[in-house]
């Protein structure tokens, strides 16, 4: 396999992700990934049964 075609399904398909913080509504989890995004790290947003939980991609 190319190594193009490797980092295209590493980035479609992540390995691992962390719970960081559950967020009551989506405009503080959308705050939170962003401060996460501006240090380097990768976000994602995800709905809860409360709210929306923010993971970190790895």
């Amino acid at each position: 396999m190319s190594s193009i075609t490797l980092r295209a399904i590493r980035a479609l398909l992540p390995i691992f992700t962390t719970h960081i913080a559950t967020a009551p509504t989506k405009a503080e989890a959308n705050a939170l990934a962003r401060l996460m995004v501006s240090q380097g790290r990768r976000a994602v947003i995800l709905p809860a049964s409360a709210g929306f939980n923010v993971m970190e991609v790895r």
